[in-house]
């Protein structure tokens, strides 16, 4: 019996055979090769084809990483991003009805990493992040996690009124490829990936 996030990705499998790949990958900056399509994601390289995703490293890769890619791929979105950047916690608010209790993708980061700005910087520069704007105390970070969708990590140090604080940012053009349930999906695997290459000191095996 398949758990929920397996079916969410078979389920999404499904609906590639109505999707036109070359033209998917066009609008949205992808590489198109042998009827496939090829696309990085968090340093690594993956190919969809109509059977799925799989990675070109041969390395195993979580189930919700695979589901984004194809949400990505099936999205109608196209444009470019407007580097005005929104944090992930005000989006659900933009959205009409939808209460998420979005603060639970920084509170990972910032249990993991706590005030330790070297541990955090050293996991943001393997997984493909550059530093911006540095400011005493304040720390500016962006990563091009798809072609469309730039994220951005303030990390804020703790002093001796304030704790530590970490906030996700996403550009405000962001809706417009991904629906919310699928962002959420996007920044978790995020987070995951910024512990986990934390953790490993790798961005693959774990």
């Amino acid at each position: 019996m398949q758990g929920g996030y397996e079916s969410i990705y078979l389920g999404l499998i499904t609906k590639l055979s109505e999707c036109d790949f070359h033209e998917s990958a066009e609008r949205l900056g992808l590489e198109y090769v042998d009827s496939a399509v090829q696309i990085s994601f968090l340093k690594r390289e993956y190919r969809i084809t109509l059977d799925g995703v799989e990675p070109l490293d041969g390395q195993p890769v979580n189930v919700n990483n695979r589901s984004v890619l194809l949400y990505y791929l099936l999205s109608k979105g196209q444009g470019d991003p407007e580097n005005s950047f929104i944090s992930f916690e005000s989006i659900p608010r933009m959205i009409s009805g939808l209460s998420v209790q979005s603060r639970l993708m920084n509170t990972p980061l910032e249990r993991y990493f706590g005030n330790d700005y070297v541990k955090f910087s050293e996991a943001a520069v393997k997984l493909g992040g550059i530093e911006e704007e540095p400011q005493l105390g304040k720390h500016l970070w962006r990563f091009d996690v798809l072609p469309k969708i730039p994220l951005k990590i303030v990390f804020y140090e703790a002093d001796d009124e304030f704790p530590v604080e970490i906030q996700i940012m996403l550009d405000k053009t962001v809706l417009q490829f991904l629906e919310f349930e699928c962002l959420a999906f996007l920044v978790g695997c995020f987070v995951r990936a910024l512990i986990k290459t934390a953790q490993y000191g790798d961005i693959v095996g774990w």
